[in-house]
């Protein structure tokens, strides 16, 4: 901290999350070369996110994870940042989006500011959409019916995803953290009824959408097969494992 001072603790060292590297933040008007066992990251307007009367100085928590959300090599890693940091309880919603709107330059601006509605309102819309987009529309599987009313046990219940003369339903399940005992009983409740009544439910998470969209689109397409879809799955590029 001394050698590149002024300068805060950020990314991994300012989460605590100690390893042989110790990362350092400078304004990005100012230029300091790396040395052994020290990174430096040039960061824009870097003074109004540091909390600089630790010591030593580091980024404000929610600074700090956008910043690693910046740097997330993939949309997973850093939809995994955020829901962790607000599943942690150690920051907010609105926190984050108060940080955001500083942040103009972000990396994936559009895709985090609306997980961060949806964390907020307790939605999985940003789930919802990259079911459809990366599982469903670009491997030209049917297109499923999206939030139709069905009765059920509690009154009026609501699939994400149904494709109904196939029976199957696509549970989208974008929750954070510990999900709660009476959720998990709720959820079980449908699952049952949607199979009493000859249907299959299957569960779909961030990883299976955002991590590996083809294999899930691969599966989804095995199921409907399986229940009397007369298609099948299409490849989205010369990568695609469909």
């Amino acid at each position: 901290m001394l050698y590149a001072g002024p300068a805060a603790l950020c990314l991994e060292s300012a989460a605590e999350d100690a390893g042989e590297v110790v990362h350092v933040a400078i304004d990005a008007s100012r230029r300091v070369a790396d040395r052994d066992g020290v990174r430096v990251h040039r960061i824009r307007n870097l003074a109004p996110m540091v909390q600089w009367h630790l010591g030593p100085p580091r980024l404000r928590f929610e600074d700090n994870t956008l910043e690693l959300a910046h740097r997330a090599g993939t949309d997973l890693d850093a939809i995994e940042v955020l829901t962790s940091a607000v599943g942690s309880r150690r920051t907010t919603a609105s926190r984050l989006r108060d940080a955001l709107r500083d942040r103009p330059r972000i990396r994936r601006r559009g895709l985090l500011t609306a997980l961060v509605d949806d964390l907020e309102r307790g939605t999985c819309s940003v789930l919802e959409h990259g079911y459809l987009t990366r599982v469903e529309r670009a491997h030209g599987l049917p297109v499923g019916n999206r939030q139709r009313p069905r009765a059920g046990t509690r009154g009026s219940e609501y699939r994400d995803v149904e494709y109904g003369e196939l029976g199957l339903v696509v549970e989208l399940d974008g929750r954070t953290g510990h999900a709660a005992w009476v959720a998990q009983g709720r959820d079980a409740d449908r699952d049952l009824d949607d199979h009493a009544d000859g249907r299959e439910s299957v569960r779909v998470r961030w990883a299976q959408v955002y991590g590996t969209p083809c294999r899930t689109a691969n599966r989804i397409g095995r199921i409907l097969s399986r229940r009397g879809w007369t298609g099948r799955p299409r490849r989205c590029g010369p990568d695609c494992e469909v």
